[in-house]
């Protein structure tokens, strides 16, 4: 009798109520670098201590959001989506998010936290559905996220000039940085 049957066979004779194990679901973290990956090195900075906590995490090219956004709206079809879904953005990345997390609205997938950090180059797309926390950690002549049809979240901007850093370096402030963990850790419960 092979190994799976036998498995089978045992569970049921011992009364089991679950055949198949099946992993714990856990949160999909997603940190999006901006133009050409090279001044949002703070996005793998983070993603690495994330990682440490034990949360998964994935920093990502800016340009490569939408491969990973039909992979999640393809495994919602089927409830093999971890939640919750948390989009950080840096620059361009930061624009990203925003796109990120209206492809995933439209399909009815909800991205339970977006962090914008400084976005721009060019202006955000306005949040139609999907996020339903907006946090955008920006310098003062930084761009917002702004509301759009169907958009039901909150949106939440704070300005970072009282630590000193610029749109190259926010990501890399470790005060900022901080901030961005925080409410990620919050959110995950981690």
């Amino acid at each position: 009798m092979n190994k799976t049957i036998r498995n089978a066979f045992l569970a049921i004779t011992m009364g089991a109520t679950n055949l198949v194990a099946s992993p714990a679901m856990s949160e999909e973290v997603y940190m999006i670098r901006g133009f050409l990956n090279v001044f949002s090195d703070g996005m793998n900075q983070m993603t690495r201590q994330l990682r440490t906590k034990g949360i998964r995490a994935k920093a990502l090219s800016n340009g490569n959001w939408s491969s990973v956004a039909e992979d999640i709206i393809r495994r919602s079809k089927s409830k093999k989506v971890s939640y919750p879904i948390v989009i950080v953005g840096h620059s361009l990345g930061g624009v990203e998010a925003a796109r990120f997390a209206n492809t995933l609205g439209r399909a009815g997938v909800k991205t339970d936290l977006l962090i914008g950090l400084d976005p721009g180059f060019p202006q955000p797309p306005a949040l139609t559905r999907g996020a339903v926390q907006v946090i955008n950690y920006k310098i003062p002549s930084g761009k917002n996220y702004r509301r759009g049809a169907g958009f039901n979240g909150k949106i939440t901007t704070i300005d970072v000039s009282k630590y000193g850093t610029d749109h190259v370096g926010i990501d890399k402030n470790r005060s900022v940085q901080n901030l961005v963990i925080g409410k990620i850790r919050s959110k995950v419960k981690k």
